[in-house]
């Protein structure tokens, strides 16, 4: 394979998962992990891709692309199964999994997807889930952009539509959750664990930053939350939200110095931060300058997308996204009737004796290098 085509691909890779590894690609593509690490900094040279410990990501405010096969010509195929829509507020990072394991479960039972991407717009939420029903889609996963503090989804037409619908990622409050499914990642049980991971390691004073008002970050809080409370934990300092941070989403030394005072002011010796996307950003824009990783700081990241390649790799939370794609398209084949509870392929048909599932997934907590027993 030439040069040309083989730095191709390895875009075509970071681009697909926003991150891709060395020994992967050389596999991939039959190469010497040299060829390919001499690829990685030709595309790093030209601005394309940025290289990290053991691979590369997307440069600094690049977005992640879904696959060709996941984007929404994907409507155009003809296939004879059930036809799904689906809503996300992003294509890239977090929902790509997701998507792709949606995706690898109704390609099992020849169904076909209809993707909307909402990028955060929660007044273009109903629109785009009435075009998915206009083009057909017999049955809807939702992950609508709002959320309230206790996670309950704030947008009442998404458990009240005309065709059997799962939520992914969200939750329903109040009386509808009686009658609305979902699957969902269990982000505070995720949050917790990492909490008392750093407590074992003797740490009292652990801090939370977390990007913002959304479904995740608000379990991710009150995770990071119940777990002081069940372990007698004084609050070091409130959490520190992204529009907290003069000029985030990028993090520039100035930011992470001011982090860094801010931290140091409040005794703080561990830090979970949500994502691992800002844990990185962090780690180079010179917070370990400030604080030695994991001697004077340790630092946990929730999500596990980069936290493999930063120096020092970080202990992570590690949702299954994947999975829970692949657990909510099932709930929803099951309640359109065209798969039975044992997986077995069936016919579309009435499935309204099917009952309303509540399902959570288990994060894992991946361990690395960046934490330690507190100095």
């Amino acid at each position: 394979m030439l040069a040309a085509q083989r730095q191709a691909e390895i875009l075509a890779a970071v681009r697909r998962r926003g991150v891709a590894k060395v020994a992967d690609l050389a596999e991939a593509l039959g190469a010497s992990e040299v060829t390919i690490r001499r690829d990685i900094e030709t595309l790093a040279a030209e601005g394309r891709v940025r290289r990290v410990h053991g691979g590369a990501v997307l440069p600094e405010g690049a977005s992640r692309e879904l696959p060709e096969e996941l984007a929404p010509a994907i409507a155009q195929d003809e296939a004879a199964g059930p036809v799904v829509g689906m809503l996300v507020p992003k294509s890239a990072y977090y929902f790509t999994g997701i998507v792709e394991g949606v995706r690898a479960e109704l390609a099992r039972v020849g169904g076909r997807l209809l993707l909307a991407v909402s990028e955060y717009s929660a007044d273009r939420e109903a629109d785009l889930v009435h075009g998915l029903l206009d083009a057909g889609a017999a049955g809807l996963l939702l992950a609508p952009a709002s959320a309230d503090p206790d996670g309950g989804i704030v947008t009442d037409w998404a458990t009240s539509l005309p065709v059997p619908t799962v939520l992914v990622e969200r939750r329903a409050g109040g009386a509808a959750a009686a009658s609305t499914s979902w699957v969902r990642s269990a982000h505070e049980d995720g949050a917790a664990a990492a909490v008392r991971h750093l407590h074992a390691l003797g740490h009292e004073r652990i801090a939370l930053f977390v990007r913002g008002d959304t479904p995740t970050a608000f379990a991710v809080r009150r995770g990071w939350q119940d777990a002081h409370t069940e372990l007698g934990l004084p609050t070091a300092m409130p959490p520190i939200a992204g529009a907290d941070v003069p000029g985030w989403p990028q993090w520039t030394p100035e930011s992470a110095r001011a982090l860094a005072a801010d931290l140091t002011a409040n005794g703080v010796t561990a830090l979970l931060c949500h994502s691992d996307e800002d844990a990185l950003a962090l780690l180079q824009s010179g917070l370990a300058d400030a604080f030695p990783i994991p001697g004077k700081l340790s630092l946990v990241a929730y999500d596990d997308e980069f936290s493999e390649f930063t120096v020092p790799p970080l202990t992570a939370v590690s949702p299954a996204k994947r999975r829970v794609g692949q657990l909510a398209v099932r709930t929803l084949l099951e309640a359109l009737g065209a798969l039975s509870p044992q997986g077995a392929l069936g016919a579309l048909g009435d499935a309204s004796s099917m009952p309303v599932v509540h399902i959570d997934v288990q994060p894992r907590l991946v361990l690395r290098d960046s934490c330690s027993a507190p100095l």
